[in-house]
């Protein structure tokens, strides 16, 4: 029994190291640094100037950063990490604004995460040596790519109209189109990411892209700045995820 037990405390020690230390270049460490320093510098900007937006952006933030660094690495981790963020960002950001459409968004977010996690479980590959769950990412293709671009065009005209006439809470949306924009982006995104497709980093882009300036918009630098953060990292996350899909499993 005691064999078994250091063999599970054992297991799950590497489990963890190989997660979240073993394997990662310096330019994965670059990058969340980067992420890291660039949250600091507005929160201690924030303070200074009167400004911050209270501790559950933070936490907000802070795990986004580590969630997008994980989920470009393609570890299966990243799920926790998400999970956090969009719960904080959606009592500390989008209802506080009136930004339904990314109320709606996040609330979907919750939902396929757990979808995500029992799919990547059988979809992604676990290395023997590490035991690490990895992404083996593939390619949609022209067709595919069509496709994705024309549900894109429709689905931002339509979620348009709908937050511009319909109010939800008994309030209208306070920026529907670019509540649109990163609406109907994170929907398409989500579902290429569940399913391992590459090419869900294009619409992470056009999302996190359109986030900041509905941020700045809505007055909030740490958001702002996660989300500058966040564009940069769209594409370092299709690099690696290209690689990824180039690799033989």
């Amino acid at each position: 029994m005691e064999v078994e037990l250091d063999n599970s405390k054992r297991n799950i020690k590497n489990i963890l190291k190989d997660e979240f230390i073993t394997g990662k270049s310096v330019f994965d460490w670059l990058m969340l640094g980067i992420g890291i320093c660039l949250q600091v510098i507005a929160i201690i900007y924030s303070i200074i100037t009167d400004t911050f937006e209270g501790l559950g952006l933070v936490i907000s933030n802070l795990t986004g950063v580590i969630f997008v660094i994980l989920c470009a690495q393609g570890k299966i981790s990243s799920y926790l990490f998400h999970l956090v963020h969009i719960i904080t960002y959606i009592v500390f950001f989008s209802m506080p604004n009136r930004l339904w459409g990314e109320f709606i968004e996040n609330i979907m977010y919750i939902l396929v995460d757990f979808v995500g996690i029992y799919t990547w479980a059988r979809l992604y590959r676990c290395q023997k040596a590490t035991r690490t769950i990895k992404v083996k990412a593939k390619a949609l293709g022209i067709k595919g790519n069509l496709f994705f671009a024309m549900v894109f065009i429709i689905g931002v005209i339509i979620h348009y109209a709908l937050l511009k006439n319909v109010p939800m809470f008994g309030k209208m949306d306070s920026q529907p189109l670019l509540d649109s924009l990163t609406s109907i982006p994170a929907y398409i995104g989500q579902l290429l990411l569940v399913i391992g497709y590459r090419e869900q980093w294009i619409y992470w882009f056009i999302l996190d892209f359109s986030s900041i300036f509905l941020a700045a918009r809505a007055g909030s630098l740490i958001m702002t700045v996660q989300f500058i953060f966040w564009s940069i990292n769209t594409i370092y996350g299709f690099i690696s995820w290209y690689k990824s899909s180039k690799e033989a499993f």
